[in-house]
């Protein structure tokens, strides 16, 4: 699948199939022109000459390639959509269903599905044959024909190097041996225009890339590109593009209205229709060609018993009661994390809080805001002199302290009569200018941290972190400063902080995982404050699944990156902390999510749950904190949707559903202290009274559609058709050297049993849930449990999970 600007005329010996998937292209084929548009299908037989040219539309095209060999007797396909042949309809329909068939296999990558591939590939060219069949292709690879195309090759290489220079038909016929007339002929009856019309074409061609380009004047691009003269060149051009050559330039300069592959450059709420960091560069482009799926395939029908046909996959698991075990720390309880402060004053907000912490023992947590103006925090006289106000920060912190939880105190964003300017971000615009004046900054961090040790003493604050600040590394969205002044900022702000209380943790910068990948930023601030003695007590940053673009590439769509990225995000941090010697700083993730887009309807389902318990597992002992983003839907970043259940970041809708991702946190919180065995789907522990606890997860990735960027398989109440095909999961655990009885408790987690979001689509996905419905719901969220007594010294069992599914088992000791 890709998108085409331009393709010259060239020639394989492969037989090609083009589908439009979007948009439409120009095809130049066997001498003719065609225009084929979205559910256009078109057969390049071996060895012709063609050429792709895009239209004012953006397009995306399905191609396929195969060797003639799949086709009979060097069969001569006549199969082109866009000749409007009425009969031809219900025999291009087979094409496209194996078409689909083939793309489907090949992304969900099930068992046995090159095998299928290739079965339909097989299945395609016999329809070909049978339906299109146009005559005999002659063999290309030998003798005189061979040597035509060699001929031809040259011709067009010569010309696409010297088109600047003069170049006649003559010259050509004279440099390839032949007569005027006959290389004339030659030229004509291969490409399907005359020599002369082709060097035009070219021409312009160039022309239009330096038009875009760059700003010589008009005549000279016309010079540069070979036309005799500027009239001429407009006359030409014109014809072509429909325009003059100025209007071109205008418009190529001008700016143009969102297209399907566009720079994905961070945005402000204000040139964002969503208010979120990013907006997603999708498509849903395959959708079309999908429609031709067999109704089973297209139904869904045959999906629901697919898992148990694939055959599972067995791992075989045997542990001994009393082997040697390790400690290892629960990261995922250091820190939660929230929206932003002023959310902390509402009462739903308070209230999921307090549940959460009842199950899951989190020490911190972190969110935005609470200098925001809606904190009113800071204002200031009519002179200038500041006055501040630390009710509602009083108020928050109050609560969460009653709690057991201490704050990890984000520092953001600028109070506005702070602000030196008034770019800001999220619907609730958070200031993400500098401070006009940085003394009356750190005045006002002074004055908060020392509001704090007053109110809740020194002991109580050396618990705490202060993180300085937000993304800082993405300019303009989350800082609109340069890279310098945050460094200032950062050295500012922590002076201001050590000065109340040397002994305060300060740390930052709270990076986007985008820069550890593309720059050097890490580098250069960590650099910054070795070279200035400015304090990092620990260093934090963000990850999320998204493909952290580089600079370079403006043409590429949202993608999704393998679920190893974070791991590897957390390794690359940590060799560039180590190489600036900072290898000892405590390592924080303070944000992490599967999607950093806060409509990602994944978020709701039962992947998350295997996702959680993956990632978590698979950090164990790589940093100090793996803070997921979010606790609740209880967050407002930007318009809420009315859906209860519309991808939202929280592990907690806003109506108070415990959704998979909880219950991922919920399980692994009832793991032990000790590490007796981990490794793919599974991990064990011991605590020290001798109970054991095994939880096992099966982790299904996103297909490679959906992680190309093509989103046509999603949509809100269709949500797991846009995951690999994968068969149940199989594990056979096997414990020895039980002493005593154990009361074995499993929970079965998975879509059957306890995914609040499965039961919302079993129930009719109701957009505004009563009462009476969010009790029910709520009432058939969570794992299923089930008990048994373990009396034998040797014990087995076989764990079968479906995809995205979850069990936990604890084996407690009974008198």
């Amino acid at each position: 699948m890709n998108s085409v600007k331009h393709i010259d005329f060239h020639w394989h010996k492969e037989v090609e199939i083009v589908y439009v998937l979007h948009g439409s292209i120009i095809m130049y084929l066997d001498q003719k022109q065609y225009t084929l548009h979205e559910d256009d299908v078109i057969v390049v037989n071996s060895m012709s000459v063609h050429k792709i040219e895009r239209t004012n539309q953006d397009n995306v095209l399905l191609t396929l390639q195969f060797g003639p060999e799949l086709l009979n007797s060097n069969a001569f396909i006549s199969c082109n959509s866009a000749l409007n042949v009425d009969q031809d309809a219900s025999r291009l329909h087979s094409i496209k269903q194996n078409l689909a068939q083939m793309v489907w296999e090949i992304n969900k990558k099930s068992p046995g599905y090159q095998s299928f591939t290739m079965g339909r590939l097989q299945m395609l060219c016999g329809c070909l044959q049978r339906y299109f069949l146009g005559g005999t292709n002659t063999p290309m690879g030998e003798g005189s024909k061979d040597y035509d195309y060699k001929r031809l090759n040259r011709v067009l290489t010569y010309i696409d190097s010297h088109y600047n220079e003069k170049i006649t038909l003559q010259e050509m016929a004279q440099s390839e041996h032949l007569s005027l007339h006959y290389f004339s002929h030659f030229f004509t009856d291969k490409i399907g225009i005359s020599f002369q019309k082709y060097l035009t074409l070219i021409r312009l061609e160039k022309a239009q890339t330096q038009l875009a380009g760059n700003e010589k004047k008009i005549s000279e691009i016309a010079l540069d590109c070979g036309f005799a003269n500027v009239k001429l060149f407009n006359k030409y051009f014109k014809e072509k593009y429909g325009c003059t050559p100025g209007s071109y330039r205008e418009a190529s300069h001008a700016a143009v209205p969102h297209q399907l592959n566009v720079n994905r450059k961070p945005k402000t709420y204000e040139e964002s229709s969503s208010g979120d960091y990013y907006e997603m560069e999708t498509l849903n482009a395959i959708g079309s060609l999908y429609r031709y799926l067999d109704a089973k395939m297209d139904t869904g029908q045959d999906k629901v018993h697919l898992s148990t046909t694939l055959g599972a996959d067995q791992t075989r698991i045997e542990v001994q009661a009393d082997q040697t075990s390790f400690v290892y720390e629960k990261h995922w309880n250091t820190t939660m994390t929230a929206g932003r402060a002023v959310e902390g004053l509402r009462e739903d907000w308070r209230k999921q809080l307090s549940a959460l912490k009842g199950k899951i023992p989190f020490q911190h947590i972190r969110f935005h805001g609470i200098f925001n103006d809606e904190m009113m925090v800071y204002s200031e006289k009519e002179d200038g002199t500041p006055v501040y106000n630390w009710s509602y920060v009083d108020k928050l912190y109050d609560f969460i302290l009653d709690q057991g939880v201490r704050p990890f105190v984000e520092l953001s964003f600028m109070p506005s009569q702070l602000a030196r300017s008034k770019e800001t971000i999220f619907w609730w615009k958070g200031n993400i200018s500098p401070p006009s004046d940085r003394a009356k900054w750190q005045a006002l961090v002074r004055e908060f941290v020392r509001h704090c040790l007053n109110r809740y003493g020194a002991e109580e604050l050396k618990k705490w972190y202060f993180e300085v600040w937000n993304e800082p590394d993405l300019a303009g969205v989350c800082w609109a400063g340069s890279k310098e002044e945050y460094f200032a900022f950062y050295e500012s702000t922590v002076h201001a902080i050590k000065s109340v209380l040397h002994e305060l943790k300060v740390g930052g910068p709270a990076m986007g995982y985008g820069s550890l990948w593309n720059d050097t930023w890490a580098e250069e601030f960590l650099a910054y404050c070795r070279k200035r003695e400015v304090a990092i007590d620990f260093f934090s940053f963000h990850i999320y699944s998204e493909y952290p673009k580089l600079k370079a590439e403006d043409d590429r769509l949202t993608q999704i990156m393998p679920p190893s990225f974070y791991k590897e995000s957390i390794d690359r941090l940590r060799q560039k902390m180590n190489a600036s010697l900072y290898g000892h700083v405590e390592l924080h993730v303070t944000e992490w999510n599967f999607s950093l887009y806060d409509r990602n309807l994944l978020h709701d389902t039962m992947f998350m749950a295997p996702f959680v318990i993956y990632q978590t597992m698979n950090t164990l002992g790589d940093v100090k904190a793996m803070a997921f983003w979010s606790f609740t839907d209880v967050f407002e970043e930007s318009i809420v949707p009315a859906s209860p259940f519309y991808g939202g970041f929280g592990l907690i809708n806003r109506d108070g559903l415990k959704k998979p991702s909880y219950y991922a946190f919920e399980l692994m919180q009832k793991l032990g202290d000790e590490l007796l065995i981990k490794g793919e789907g599974y991990v064990g522990t011991r605590k020290s009274d001798g109970s054991m606890q095994f939880l096992f997860y099966h982790y299904v990735h996103v297909d490679q559609l959906f992680t190309s960027g093509d989103w046509s398989e999603l949509s809100c109440s269709t949500r797991y058709d846009v995951f690999e095909e994968k068969g149940d999961k199989t594990f056979e655990l096997k414990l020895n050297k039980l002493a005593g009885p154990y009361k074995c408790t499993s929970y079965q987690l998975d879509r059957e049993h306890g995914s609040v979001f499965d039961e919302w689509t079993r129930m009719g996905s109701p957009y505004s849930l009563t009462e009476e419905e969010i009790f029910y719901l709520n009432g058939r969220s969570g794992p299923v449990i089930r008990t048994e007594i373990v009396r034998k010294e040797c014990w087995s069992k076989e764990i079968m999970l479906p995809p995205h599914g979850v069990m936990l088992l604890m084996f407690d000791r009974q008198y």
